[in-house]
């Protein structure tokens, strides 16, 4: 059986005084500082008691709930939601991890560790994020420098980008080479156990928006399918995965598979979708169209041209084609592969899953897993409609903790109140025969709350109905459940 573990209150909220320390003297609590309020620590603790880690010492100075995950010596990865320093809607809280969810979870990490050992948290957010402020908005800056002056394990915290992108007024992109990650990156093939492979040419028309799709092709062809893999994270022996549960714009969810996302060290080696309509074997789109097969064109020579002047006319003619879509609208609104269509993106999740499992620290692929992964998602407040990117906040005061991602989501779909059988990446992870990550999971997961239920009970007891994306919205829905208006 699959054991995943909920606790929801609609009465938690975010502590909101960094570095986040616990409002109560908890017996295991390793450090001596509080603050006046953090519900968030006390529903971490009460998540892993649900899960049964450490039962018989619970509330003891000896309890270590994820002593069993964890052992001295150790390194340890933190992988958070930190993708974007700000969010068109407001609320910045239904966009990346709380720090108050990481430093809970941080404080048991250390204990586990006993001194012995290393820390790191790191995630590669989309290129343009300033990494800077994201993590002073999150509060992480003040999480690491307070453990950095108390802790006897330290923690790095690590911005695994190779290089950052900005767009231009011109409409070209200026990158910067970054520091990346101190132990370096490695190349991972997944070869034939990618879930591109066998999908004939379709290599050639992969593309990510904003990157240049002849370097993509570097890593995806008829040789390899290829990843840029941050060692720190291959170097592991445990990953905790902090996602942020949230609408998708291509992939209909992220929670845990998708966070991962964030160990990829260049995002030119991420196929997101193919170009051109379904019908032309592409899934940017659903149907044939003159336009936005125009501004596919115009947007790659924007992201490829060094000459402003070239951007600049690019940028114009965009703005043409999008007046001419006001007069007489597209047979589709859909574009850039953001619709329930995309048979990209999930594939790609599927891979970077597979190599955190599978690929060992010198990214060659074993038989045998590699490193342990554990989740917990930061629900308290989600994000709905337009995400990853521009989420609506919706609060739900929820947190979920479990072994196996695939379970996590699973359970993650249901409180959203969306069909997983509609869900490409969790068809994809429970279905793939190369390098398998699960099998069918739905009839074997137990949920751990109030009381023990199955997946199909988890709407009815923990679900707050969602609204998708405008690609995915009337497809993804369970049909049981009651449309959005």
């Amino acid at each position: 059986m699959e054991d995943v573990a909920v606790v929801q209150d609609s009465g938690i909220d975010y502590c909101r005084e960094a570095p986040f320390h616990p409002s109560v003297k908890y017996s295991e609590y390793p450090f001596q500082n509080y603050s006046r309020v953090n519900l968030v620590y006390n529903a971490v603790r009460m998540l892993f008691l649900r899960l049964g880690l450490d039962r018989e010492h619970y509330n003891t100075k000896d309890w270590n709930p994820l002593g069993q995950l964890i052992s001295p010596g150790d390194a340890v990865v933190i992988k958070p939601n930190l993708v974007r320093q700000y969010n068109p809607k407001g609320s910045m809280d239904a966009q990346i991890t709380h720090g108050s969810v990481i430093r809970a979870v941080l404080d048991y990490v250390y204990l586990s560790l006993k001194g012995e050992g290393s820390i790191t948290v790191g995630d590669a957010p989309v290129q343009s994020c300033n990494f800077e402020d994201v993590v002073k908005i999150a509060g992480v800056d003040k999480i690491v420098e307070y453990y950095n002056l108390n802790a006897e394990v330290k923690v790095r915290l690590i911005d695994f980008r190779k290089y950052t992108g900005y767009p231009q007024i011109s409409g070209m992109m200026a990158r910067t080479e970054l520091l990346g990650d101190p132990e370096g990156y490695t190349l991972v093939d997944l070869g034939k156990f990618s879930e591109f492979s066998g999908k004939d040419d379709d290599w050639k028309k992969f593309r990510v928006t904003n990157y240049d799709s002849e370097a993509m092709q570097k890593y995806h062809n008829d040789n390899s399918h290829s990843y840029l893999v941050a060692n720190s994270v291959l170097h592991a022996n445990v990953i905790i995965n902090l996602p942020k549960l949230k609408t998708h714009r291509k992939a209909g969810m992220t929670c845990a598979l998708k966070n991962m996302v964030g160990i990829i060290g260049s995002k030119d080696c991420l196929p997101h979708h193919r170009i051109g309509a379904r019908n032309d074997g592409g899934d940017e789109y659903l149907h044939k169209d003159p336009r936005k097969s125009a501004l596919t064109r115009l947007h790659e020579i924007q992201d490829t041209t060094k000459n402003s002047v070239v951007g600049a006319l690019g940028r114009v003619g965009e703005y043409v084609i999008r007046g001419t879509q006001c007069i007489i609208p597209s047979s589709d609104i859909y574009n850039e592969g953001s619709w329930y269509g995309n048979d990209t993106i999930p594939r790609t999740i599927v891979d970077i899953n597979k190599i955190l499992l599978f690929a060992n620290k010198n990214g060659l692929l074993e038989v045998n897993r590699q490193r342990k992964v554990f989740t917990i998602v930061d629900a308290i407040v989600a994000g709905e409609r337009e995400g990853p990117l521009e989420p609506s906040p919706k609060s739900i005061g929820t947190l979920v903790v479990g072994e196996n991602s695939v379970a996590v989501d699973l359970v993650c779909s249901q409180i959203m109140g969306f069909d997983y059988h509609i869900i490409p990446t969790l068809n994809y992870a429970q279905s793939s025969q190369k390098l398998k990550i699960c099998g069918d999971l739905a009839d074997t997961i137990q949920v751990h709350g109030d009381e023990v239920i199955k997946l199909s009970e988890v709407f009815e007891r923990y679900g707050h109905q969602f609204c998708p994306t405008s690609g995915w919205r009337g497809h993804i829905e369970h049909e049981s459940m009651e449309d959005l208006d």
